[in-house]
């Protein structure tokens, strides 16, 4: 299977530096990676990211460098923010610098109503006229983006390309699913489900393990291929990975072993400090799991 056919999306991290800031140097590491997963498509200032703790001008900075150095990726811009005006203000500057993909989400603290969610994406497609994704977290936004919702933003704005599901209620997953996968291209946000989602008409998976190994992108593989005893086999030997990685509070075990395979320093912005209480055997564990599962 080519590389440019694979469905599978990185959530990817902000490559920090040391201060704190979005690194140019990190991020042609974590793109060589990239390249030798064969993951074409990313997704920067998602909650994998970290956008929520950057300001305005980091985010711009690193979307700038994005642009420069990202030139063989497909890239799907987060402007997710906690009010609209820095979410417009955010996807007009992505538009500005030539992206033509932008992923958004409700805002976040305040519980939005569904009137809100509305007027919120109606305020960011009037500033930007590519394609938009429609990005459900209830679980980090306090509020999900029902159903009746997301169709009257896919006909209202009418240049909706795709939604990502991160909620993990595969029940509302399947309700996705049916109502948009003929039209749209729907993601599941969460890995560990990857496959159950693709049966029943995810187009693939936006995956925050990416990041760090490929695995997940063989489950997509062999189920393509119609290889269903291998995709639910890789599946399963993922899933112990994906709970590895989650042992501590997302995201700190994907950064600390983006940063350990490398060899380089890095620190997450304040006020996060679970990186250093990360247990040393662990982090071993993690870059020492098995990246690609073949038939046998």
């Amino acid at each position: 299977m080519k590389s440019e056919n694979l469905e599978v999306i990185c959530p990817m991290i902000t490559p920090f530096d040391n201060e704190s800031k979005p690194s140019r140097d990190y991020l042609k590491v974590f793109l060589e990676d990239m390249k030798e997963y064969g993951v074409t498509k990313i997704f920067p200032l998602g909650s994998n990211g970290l956008f929520n703790l950057m300001t305005l001008q980091s985010k711009q900075n690193f979307l700038k460098m994005i642009r420069e150095e990202a030139i063989d990726f497909d890239v799907l811009v987060g402007v997710g923010s906690q009010n609209t005006e820095e979410a417009v203000e955010l996807a007009k500057f992505a538009e500005d610098l030539g992206f033509n993909k932008i992923v958004l989400q409700p805002t976040y603290y305040n519980k939005a109503e569904q009137s809100w969610i509305m007027r919120h994406f109606e305020a960011v497609s009037e500033v930007f006229s590519g394609k938009l994704y429609i990005y459900n977290i209830p679980q980090f936004t306090g509020s999900r983006v029902e159903i009746d919702t997301m169709k009257a933003i896919v006909e209202n704005i009418g240049r909706i390309e795709g939604i990502k599901d991160s909620s993990g209620d595969i029940r509302f997953f399947n309700e996705v699913a049916s109502t948009f996968s003929n039209n749209l291209k729907v993601y599941q946000g969460q890995d560990d489900l990857l496959l159950q989602s693709l049966v029943i008409g995810a187009k693939g998976g936006v995956c925050g393990t990416t990041n760090i190994n490929p695995l997940v992108t063989d489950v997509y593989k062999y189920f393509t291929e119609g290889n269903m005893e291998m995709a639910t086999r890789t599946q399963r030997i993922f899933n112990q990975f994906f709970r590895m990685v989650n042992e501590y509070p997302f995201p700190a075990m994907v950064y600390t072993a983006f940063y350990r395979k490398h060899n380089i320093r890095g620190r997450l912005p304040d006020p996060i400090t679970t990186m250093q209480k990360i247990v040393e055997s662990k982090i071993i564990d993690v870059l020492n799991f098995t990246k690609h599962i073949e038939v046998e």
